[in-house]
Order: structure tokens, then C-alpha cells, then sequence
């Protein structure tokens, strides 16, 4: 496995080095400043670490997200997103152990300034997000130790003026890494590339292309009667996100950093739910000040007889 990987890894990110900048297309312009790439129809991990999915799986999820964007200019500052409450509903379908395909679409309320100098709209309060769709395979091991390739189509549906969504499609992909170590934790990394259809101006920032990776461990929390009586219902998570954002020469894109702790917990086999509380770690768009996230999962059948 080991072999392939910088193999993998190189094609993945090849068409990064290749891409020519192209002239921003909106100035100025937003993008979504909701940096949450939970996948749907498994509740583990704030990323894709290659969780199984049992058959199918069903999400729903509710976000509160504080301050993801401040912007600072010789006039003051300003927070075109102070706040914003999210509701996303997603789910997943596996087909055998090693493809797996997943969508997810997301609405919100949010409060804030806006960033269309001369315009006098207000920020709409109500948000459609873009369509996610991603797709999962397994290239290499298996259960205790494998290797996957993710793929991740986004579709705007108008919001970007208003942060919510992205002005073009954007198209990512990635390598991750998932290990099954002694004591029934598990770790997972994952690095990739983002590409945006626009590159729109910000600020004095330039978002287009990106690299991105994450990485978390989940560790069981010892069984607590009468809580709960099985060591690997409850799990401690801990992981960290990170973007680079491109240098096209007229400007660097965000580079937001975030930090993130959470507890899972499995009270039934066919039912998981998360809780995770986030904390950006650089003064960048799309690193809030803080994000708390809370999920619903409600797996197949597969998971019934997996726990058995």
C-alpha cells in the first residue's frame, strides 16, 4: 500500500501545478464561508477519514457558526457574517465495501454586514447552500488499514453574494489514510486539492485554487455505568483542518486553520451522534471564531448486522 501512495498522491495534485491563473471575475465577491466538510450518512470525523458506511446512511445536522469572516480596512471593520444557525440534511449510499456516494444540501439564517460597497441590499437572512456531491473508493488495504480517493462536486444555487455558497462550481479531491489501532481507536488524514470554476476578489484577498488536508484520531472513552456500558459506544474526537490558499501573483487566497474536539457516541447500533465544538486558529476568511455542530445519523440495516 505504502508503494502506491506517492503515486496516488502525485496524480491528485498534478493539475495544481498545472492550472493557469486566470483574471478574477467579480470584484468584489464572496464565496461560502462555511468550511464544514462533514460527510453525510456516518457521524465520525469533521472530514471524510473513511468511515464505513453500512448499506446507507441518513444526516441531519445543526450548525451555529460565529464570525467566519472579519474584514479590516482603513475605514474600520467590518463582519459581513457575524452569525449564522444551519440546518443541512444529507445521506449516503454505500455499493459493496468500497464505493461510496453521498450528497448534501444545507439552509441557514444568518445576521451581518455586507460586502457590496454602494449596494443597499442587506445581507439576505435566509440561505440556500450549494449542493454538495462526493463520491468515495477504496484503493487499497481493508479494515484495519486502507487507503481511499474522494471526490467532490459542489453546485451553486445563488447565494454566493451572500456567502452561502460559491459563485462557480468548485471541484475537489483527495488521498486519505484510515488505521484501526490497538484499543479500538482509530485515526485518519486526508490531504487534497480544491478548485474553484471563479476566482473572485475578497478583500485583499484572491480565493481560487486551494490545497487542503485534515487529520483526527477518536478514542474510546472507558465505559461509565450506567451511562453507558460498551467502551466503543462513546469516543473522544479530537482533529484539525488546514487550507493553502493559491499565489497567483495578484494576491494570495484564505488560508483558514481550525481546531475542533468533539464526543461521538453510538446509543443504538443503527444511530450515531456527534457534537463538535471548533475554534479557528488563523485570522483568515473561513476560520470562525467559533463553530459548534451537532449530528444525527440513522444508518441501515448493514449496521445492525455489522454489530452483531
Amino acid at each position: 500500500m505504502t508503494g502506491r501512495a506517492p503515486l496516488v498522491l502525485a496524480a491528485l495534485l498534478a493539475p495544481a501545478a498545472a492550472a493557469r491563473a486566470e483574471a478574477p471575475k467579480r470584484a468584489p465577491s464572496a464565496i461560502e464561508v462555511d468550511r464544514d466538510d462533514a460527510p453525510p450518512g456516518r457521524t465520525e470525523l469533521g472530514f471524510d477519514g473513511g468511515a464505513p458506511v453500512f448499506g446507507w446512511g441518513a444526516t441531519v445536522s445543526l450548525g451555529w457558526l460565529e464570525r467566519p469572516i472579519t474584514l479590516t480596512a482603513a475605514d474600520g471593520t467590518t463582519l459581513p457574517v457575524r452569525r449564522r444557525e444551519t440546518l443541512a440534511l444529507g445521506g449516503a449510499v454505500a455499493l459493496g465495501e468500497s464505493v461510496v456516494f453521498d450528497a448534501r444540501l444545507a439552509a441557514a439564517h444568518q445576521v451581518g454586514d455586507r460586502l457590496r460597497p454602494g449596494e443597499p441590499r442587506a445581507l439576505d437572512r435566509f440561505v440556500i447552500g450549494d449542493l454538495r456531491l462526493g463520491a468515495r473508493v477504496r484503493v487499497a488495504g481493508g479494515d484495519r488499514r486502507a487507503m481511499f480517493i474522494r471526490g467532490e462536486l459542489t453546485l451553486p444555487t445563488g447565494d454566493e453574494g451572500d456567502f452561502a455558497g460559491e459563485s462557480s462550481w468548485t471541484l475537489a479531491w483527495q488521498l486519505a489514510g484510515r488505521l484501526a489501532l490497538p484499543r479500538g481507536i482509530t485515526a485518519a488524514a486526508s490531504a487534497g486539492i480544491r478548485l474553484r470554476g471563479d476566482e473572485v476578489v475578497i478583500g485583499d484577498r484572491l480565493a481560487g485554487d486551494e490545497l487542503h488536508a485534515a487529520a483526527g484520531v477518536a478514542v474510546p472513552i472507558p465505559p461509565l455505568r450506567p451511562l453507558w456500558c460498551e467502551a466503543e459506544q462513546v469516543k473522544l474526537v479530537a482533529e484539525a483542518a488546514v487550507a493553502l490558499g493559491d499565489d497567483v501573483g495578484a494576491g494570495r487566497g484564505p488560508s483558514p486553520a481550525e481546531a475542533r474536539l468533539g464526543v461521538v457516541t453510538l446509543p443504538r447500533p443503527w444511530v450515531a451522534i456527534g457534537v463538535r465544538l471548533s475554534r479557528g486558529l488563523t485570522d483568515e476568511i473561513g476560520a470562525p471564531r467559533a463553530r459548534l455542530s451537532l449530528e444525527l445519523t440513522y444508518r441501515g440495516a448493514g449496521a445492525r448486522r455489522a454489530a452483531r
